[in-house]
């Protein structure tokens, strides 16, 4: 993480582009929610045609915007990384093919420039830069339904802990897909049936109820991404330092 920061802030152009990309991500992120909200809420109440036209025609243009900053955003952060690695994995494939090494060494090393080499051809990085706007969709969620952030909340912890401590708790990739989208349906099952009974008391309504929960389901999903790619980072640096060390 502290490695991320410490090359974004030399690269002072490449950094503002992501982050300015990113943004706008996260703001086109909240359309299906905002979408569902006014649709449900606006246009049932009053039933004019054109209005659900041009909700429908904005939407579709906020997710394509976000579609497409996501693969510029995607682009940007390979290219960033191969600027970053690539003279360090030149230096270290030179000096590689011509040490000797004991099997462990030859396994160690070989492993570590394995990671190097496939994190620098990765954009997994970039989801770091996602995790400011995955908090302010909680934010978003309090004014929308307090009791569905609170909820989204507690699910992220879980599934931060969750990913954290796979291998203590011996979960395989598969049983950590699986855990994945039992904790999602849960969350979603939560929302909605405590929003119903608040549907039932006056204290919500329908709109507000489905995009809180599709607000929840983006927030926990951005919680998946950046615990892994946070995970992916460490491993990127622990390779590094074996490589620089073996170089030097």
């Amino acid at each position: 993480m502290n490695s991320l920061i410490r090359h974004l802030s030399r690269d002072k152009k490449t950094a503002l582009m992501l982050l300015i990309s990113s943004l706008i991500i996260g703001i086109c992120a909240l359309t299906p929610a905002l979408f569902v909200i006014i649709v449900l809420n606006k246009y049932l109440a009053s039933g004019i045609t054109a209005t659900l036209i041009s909700l429908t025609a904005g939407a579709i243009l906020a997710l394509g915007f976000e579609f497409t900053f996501r693969q510029n955003r995607s682009i940007m952060m390979q290219e960033f990384n191969q600027k970053i690695y690539n003279p360090l994995l030149k230096a270290f494939t030179e000096k590689f093919k011509q040490a000797e090494h004991t099997e462990e060494e030859y396994k160690k090393l070989h492993g570590a420039g394995k990671i190097v080499q496939n994190m620098r051809t990765s954009s997994v990085t970039s989801w770091i830069l996602d995790w400011p706007f995955v908090l302010s969709f909680l934010i978003v969620l309090i004014f929308i339904n307090w009791t569905a952030a609170v909820i989204t909340a507690i699910f992220m912890i879980i599934l931060n802990r969750i990913i954290t401590w796979k291998t203590n708790l011996n979960l395989s990739q598969d049983s950590m897909s699986s855990v994945e989208i039992l904790i999602t349906g849960l969350l979603t099952l939560t929302i909605i049936a405590i929003g119903a009974l608040m549907i039932m008391q006056g204290r919500l309504d329908v709109g507000s109820l489905i995009g809180s929960n599709i607000l929840a389901a983006r927030a926990l999903q951005g919680t998946n991404k950046y615990t892994k790619a946070k995970e992916f980072i460490q491993q990127r640096d622990r390779a590094v330092s074996e490589i620089i060390k073996f170089i030097k």
